[in-house]
């Protein structure tokens, strides 16, 4: 079995488990037409996990947690491991990233996407499912036990040194409280 014809069997398996753990998700399907390279990590990265799962998590003041990538503040991102549950998967992997222990609370949306080799367009789109997650903290901002913590850096992006006295914990660098959700904060497919 090909990389492709078992990444789509792999996301119909994943789609199906998540269907038993939440109701009522939309499900929409798009392809994107990549580079041969690009392509090619998309077929290694499926032997790691089939699922991009993106984390909306909130804290008890409705703060959304934001993680820095490339210049940019996104929603925390995780990919359960192919031997893990997705809900589980996921929760690690974030608690992994951010240093926060999560509850995931509800699916806002899944894609299958299938990318396809721009160069090569006969061959077999590889797929991938992209699941946006809704989550909460255990309690404000509760670090994960075993966790470090860094001093020194704002607990959240606005009056972060207001925040650190009202006695919030200190997140690692290159994660923070926001107010609210950036349009940008979220993958669009």
């Amino acid at each position: 079995m090909s990389v492709a014809e078992g990444s789509r069997d792999r996301v119909e398996e994943r789609l199906v488990a998540l269907e038993e753990d939440y109701s009522g998700f939309p499900v929409n399907q798009t392809t994107l037409a990549v580079p041969r390279k690009a392509y090619e990590r998309t077929g290694e990265r499926c032997q790691r996990g089939i699922v991009d799962a993106y984390v909306q998590l909130y804290n008890e003041r409705d703060d959304v947690l934001l993680v820095e990538n490339d210049g940019e503040w996104v929603v925390p991102h995780g990919e359960p491991r192919t031997n893990e549950r997705v809900v589980a998967g996921t929760e690690r992997a974030i608690r992994e990233r951010t240093g926060i222990d999560c509850v995931l609370t509800g699916l806002a949306r899944v894609t299958i996407l299938g990318v396809r080799d721009e160069s090569e367009p006969e061959r077999s789109p590889i797929y991938r499912l992209i699941a946006v997650f809704t989550a909460e903290t255990d309690s404000e901002g509760s670090v994960a036990t075993g966790t470090p913590v860094v001093t020194g850096e704002p607990a959240a992006a606005d009056g972060g040194d207001e925040a650190a006295a009202e006695g919030e914990s200190t997140l690692a660098d290159g994660v923070r409280w926001h107010p609210t959700l950036p349009d940008s904060a979220v993958p669009p497919h």
